[in-house]
């Protein structure tokens, strides 16, 4: 056993040192006169145990007893050597200090002092045991497993000490939130395996970004947080997330394969954005879902302009919850014509808001808050009946004929409820309409999204003989390859195709070409957008089946689209839409002849 023997008084240690051969123990005693030379020795060498002295000339006992305590390296049994108590709470104190046991000089005997030590040392083992044990559980509560990040435990203690200590130095603090944009994408496609990669190399590369002392957390999933101590102006901050946000652009390579990543990054400053740490998390939350909404891969200041945002946000979204029971959302209807016999051979039903004070509104004023919040269910599921129910009434007027359909668009939350096609049959119950007379828009970009799970569902929905259209068409993804395994049976090119012709060739050839390879998948083509005759004669010349636009009507209410019914003329539109046009010379490949004539080869 290894001893440290700390005393001034040399009779005092030779008086220990003889005490300790009377036992049978193979000790190896080291002397110090002095704090400062016991320290000394202590930093130099491991020893199992300290005996020392209370009263030094140079260092009070309390102090020295903790510098040996907490020692960063050393870590030793210690008892304390006293000559007599002067104060009664002196062994209390030592042991609150953190010494193993308290020893009278005079009462001192070789099976005392061994017993003493034993004790000692043991009951330090067991301290460190604990101590280990709760730095493990420690570092488990505060600690990111996956990343080795703080966590969101650690980060919300971090930040709430931060702002008191930043209010008395009167310094500034930044909390940066980051969301890596469409990191389900990488899960979904790469694996969960692929996705922990991702994640730790995020991590790694903020850690490379901050400065010493500025703390970085993983909130949970693909969340991250930044606390930026004490810097020097908005500038900095603004600079720190170019900075993030041009490190992450970098690829990460993931089994020898690039990938790709960008993130939104909300800011929230101290004291300017918020004063205390629950408000300084909604701040930079707010501000976070605000670089997300302008196209995400940027950062946003947390402003008193976006809290008014915010606060108008909230409103609009208390009021949407309290009047979709009280059936405030009404339908308008636009017509749908035959591009051939120019008669109305459908409708698109589009919701609007009938708000109590500020009147009819139109989808940009709701729509988006409405899916955010989950709210376009309820508001889609009672437009859809509306609908149904308008269309079963026009029918039993005679206002439309059997083969009159009506459509309406499906958000994309509905498309992941698999009870979707019974819910859209009860409709038709109770409406007692036959599933022929109804049909589905649905944009490209939500049929590509979960692709399989929403192809078996709509299939399941065209087993009623629901028509289901593509919706949209070319202003998303490239879909193409999805278009034959879809049960769509309409292709509804966006109007963004139309709005050139007839003047741009391009557009021309572009719009053709797009009603040839719709209708080589014997697909029935819609064009949307229609406002001016020249388009929709050029449209009738191209070959497509309807049309839709501002030229035969706007979005109207039911009495006026009933009115619509019963003054539209066919005839009419005929002839002011039988001149011929001039338009460019197109060059287009007919795709059935190319098929046939590669079968035959």
């Amino acid at each position: 056993m290894k001893l440290l023997l700390i005393d001034d008084n040399e009779l005092d240690r030779q008086a220990i040192i003889r005490t300790f051969k009377k036992t049978e123990w193979d000790i190896q005693i080291t002397q110090a006169s002095s704090a400062t030379e016991g320290l000394a020795e202590f930093d130099e060498n491991e020893f199992d145990a300290v005996l020392l002295d209370y009263r030094l000339p140079d260092m009070d006992g309390l102090d020295t007893l903790r510098l040996f305590v907490r020692h960063p390296i050393h870590h030793s049994a210690i008892i304390i050597l006293t000559g007599a108590i002067e104060d009664e709470m002196l062994e209390q104190q030592c042991i609150e200090a953190g010494a193993q046991d308290v020893l009278f000089k005079s009462e001192i005997a070789h099976k005392h002092l061994t017993r003493a030590i034993v004790h000692a040392r043991t009951r330090h083992l067991l301290e460190r045991e604990l101590q280990v044990s709760y730095q493990r559980l420690r570092t488990l509560a505060e600690n990111d497993s996956l990343t080795g990040l703080a966590n969101r435990y650690y980060f919300d203690e971090s930040l709430r000490t931060a702002i008191p200590r930043a209010k008395r130095m009167n310094d500034q603090l930044a909390l940066l939130f980051l969301d890596l944009d469409n990191f389900k994408f990488i899960n979904d496609t790469l694996g969960h395996n692929a996705g922990d990669q991702m994640l730790k190399e995020i991590a790694h590369r903020l850690l490379d970004m901050v400065r010493d002392g500025d703390v970085v957390c993983r909130l949970g999933g693909d969340e991250f947080a930044i606390l930026a101590l004490n810097f020097e102006s908005q500038d900095a901050i603004a600079q720190l997330a170019e900075r993030i946000l041009a490190d992450l652009r970098r690829p990460v390579i993931i089994d020898n394969c690039e990938h790709f990543i960008s993130a939104s990054v909300g800011i929230a400053t101290y004291p300017d954005a918020a004063l205390n740490a629950p408000d300084m998390l909604k701040a930079a939350d707010l501000a976070m879902y605000r670089a997300k909404r302008d196209g995400k891969n940027n950062y946003q200041f947390f402003s008193s302009a976006l809290q008014a945002q915010v606060q108008e946000r909230l409103r609009i979204e208390k009021e949407l919850r309290a009047l979709i029971p009280t059936d405030h959302f009404i339908l308008y209807y636009q017509p749908i014509v035959n591009a051939q016999t120019l008669e109305i051979c459908g409708a698109e039903s589009l919701v609007r808001w009938n708000h109590p004070t500020r009147g009819i509104l139109p989808p940009s004023e709701f729509i988006a808050l409405a899916e955010e919040t989950g709210l376009i269910i309820e508001i889609d599921s009672r437009s859809r009946l509306k609908a149904c129910q308008q269309l079963s009434k026009w029918r039993a007027q005679k206002l439309v004929g059997n083969n009159f359909n009506m459509k309406f668009n499906l958000c994309a939350q509905l498309l992941t409820d698999d009870h979707l096609h019974e819910d859209i049959k009860a409709d038709l119950d109770k409406t007692e309409l036959p599933g022929s007379c109804i049909g589905l828009e649905i944009t490209e970009s939500v049929l590509i999204e979960n692709f399989e799970s929403t192809a078996k569902l709509l299939r399941k929905i065209q087993d009623l003989g629901v028509e289901i259209s593509v919706d949209d068409f070319g202003t998303g993804y490239s879909s193409m390859a999805y278009l034959k395994e879809l049960p769509a049976r309409v292709l509804k090119i966006d109007q963004t195709f139309v709005q050139g012709v007839p003047e741009s060739p391009n557009d021309c050839r572009i719009l053709r070409a797009m009603i040839v390879f719709g209708q080589s998948l014997d697909l029935k083509i819609v064009i949307e957008g229609i406002e001016t005759r020249e388009q929709a004669r050029l449209c009738r010349d191209y070959g497509t089946d309807y049309l839709q636009g501002y030229l035969f009507a706007k979005p109207i209410a039911p009495d006026a689209f009933e009115n619509l019914l019963l003054s539209h003329n066919a005839e009419k539109w005929k002839r002011l839409l039988s001149t011929p046009i001039a338009v460019p010379d197109l060059i287009i490949p007919d795709i059935n002849s190319n098929i046939n004539n590669q079968g035959r080869q």
